[in-house]
């Protein structure tokens, strides 16, 4: 007989992450050296979150992605959530979907700089997902401090995996490996 309780023993839930002090990208935990991922532009949310060290994260989404919303208090930063796609190929720990819902300035400042490039590509390619490239990071002060902001980049868009495993099929070979 298993015992229920034995899940809380395999460790935390899946997400992805990144750790602008640490320069690393972080899939479940475990610090990675990404060189691409998928965005699933279906799935973005917009609105507000506030994290506080020992709590459970709080967020709250608008209705609609992207509209301005009414922030619920003082300790919430703009957030934004949007299921990642990683595979081991290209230097996650395990392959698979994992949500990424942050407030970090520096990965707001990240998706931002390719949105506009995300959201016009995925209105020419219905159903797909972004594929996008991971180039190190640049220092970039915020305030008194000075973090790192991963630079990305949109490299094209594939079929959605539908599997949690499951490897994308490439979209029209242009002679590039996208994924």
């Amino acid at each position: 007989m298993t015992n229920a309780f034995d899940a809380f023993d395999e460790g935390g839930s899946s997400f992805f992450q990144w750790g602008s002090q640490a320069n690393a990208w972080k899939i479940d935990g475990t610090e990675a050296q990404l060189k691409k991922f998928l965005i699933d532009p279906a799935s973005v949310k917009t609105g507000f979150g506030k994290i506080t060290a020992g709590e459970t994260p709080i967020y709250v989404w608008s209705d609609v992605p992207g509209t301005t919303a009414t922030s619920p208090g003082v300790d919430y930063k703009p957030a934004f959530f949007i299921d990642v796609f990683v595979t081991e190929a290209d230097g996650a720990p395990s392959d698979g979907w994992r949500p990424w819902s942050t407030n970090a300035r520096a990965s707001r400042d990240a998706v931002k700089a390719i949105w506009n490039e995300i959201h016009d590509g995925a209105a020419k390619n219905p159903g797909k997902v972004a594929v996008i490239k991971a180039d190190g990071s640049e220092p970039k002060k915020f305030g008194p401090a000075t973090v790192r902001v991963p630079k990305l980049s949109l490299a094209g868009f594939v079929d959605r995996p539908d599997a949690e495993n499951e490897a994308p099929a490439p979209a029209a070979d242009d002679g590039e490996d996208l994924f």
